[in-house]
């Protein structure tokens, strides 16, 4: 079996059509037709049904696509464990963080690593936990500092760095702030301004509500952008939901029926090969974390 076919099937059956693997690729779509016809051959099954213009993908192509992607992830790995014997402490680390994570243990850690491995390089990725998590899995990063949830214990190795809770705030002028600490019932006539329910801190909220007996906010803003929220709540007197480290010039609302705790961890693939470089972050993240005690309200 021609690790290339494998490749080029990948792609193939990750895309709509044989035309926009082709594309992606570089190549013909009848060299990606004939790729197939080989994997095909070797295995003794189709790999592709016809299915109106498109493909769909069979039971034996379903697990092909499985085997590949984690020859895939161990061939990387592989290339990185030599690169990394043949460079030792120099390289690129690509380390993806919320603004929160950043903000917070990046910069000291970055400055003290290099200090003592002047050779290595940073690629950092700024984003929302579920993109980064799905980066991490396509060996697309090689570290990220990211709010852990139980399910991630199981997916990645992880070592809780910071702890944090997200909580309800809204502009210094909102009514509500003279009412002293609020039960969830008070909330059911507030407007606001929301990430998309995609998200888990999102989902964490609707729960909440759904839990108490009342129905999930209604937001009369949806963004996944943080500043833009943040800039609705000044202007229009909404509620929004963020990590109190984030707040800025927000007003926290208390809440205690609706205030989530979260961690934030280091996470890596399991089993995954770590160059030399990553552990060393790895270990003075977590010692700065130590010295920080976690995060400033």
């Amino acid at each position: 079996m021609d690790l290339r076919d494998l490749s080029y099937f990948e792609t193939i059956a990750t895309t709509a059509t044989y035309e926009e693997a082709a594309d992606r690729l570089g190549l013909t779509k009848q060299a990606l037709t004939k790729a197939v016809r080989r994997l095909e051959q070797d295995l003794g099954g189709p790999l592709f049904l016809r299915e109106g213009r498109g493909k769909a993908i069979t039971p034996l192509g379903e697990v092909l696509l499985e085997r590949a992607r984690r020859l895939r992830l161990t061939v990387s790995d592989i290339e990185r464990e030599l690169r990394g014997h043949a460079q030792g402490l120099a390289g690129v680390v690509r380390i993806g963080g919320g603004t929160t994570s950043v903000e917070n243990l990046l910069p000291a850690a970055f400055r003290v690593l290099n200090e003592q491995a002047p050779g290595v390089r940073f690629e950092l990725s700024i984003g929302m936990a579920d993109a980064l998590k799905d980066k991490l899995r396509r060996d697309e990063l090689d570290i990220i500092v990211s709010p852990c949830h139980g399910e991630d214990e199981t997916e990645f190795d992880t070592q809780v760095v910071l702890r944090d809770e997200v909580i309800l705030a809204t502009s210094p002028r909102h009514p509500l702030l003279q009412r002293g600490t609020l039960r969830i019932e008070d909330l059911a006539e507030a407007r606001w301004a929301l990430q998309s329910q995609s998200l888990s801190l999102r989902a964490w909220l609707d729960a909440a509500f759904t839990t108490h007996g009342f129905p999930a906010p209604t937001p009369l803003i949806e963004s996944d952008s943080m500043i833009m929220l943040h800039r609705m709540v000044e202007e229009m007197q909404l509620l929004t939901f963020c990590a109190r480290y984030m707040r800025r010039a927000l007003v926290e609302l208390p809440c205690p029926q609706v205030t989530m705790p979260r961690n934030f961890a280091l996470m890596t693939r399991r089993d995954a090969y770590l160059p030399p470089a990553v552990h060393l972050l790895k270990s003075v993240i977590l010692k700065t974390a130590d010295l920080s005690g976690g995060l400033t309200p």
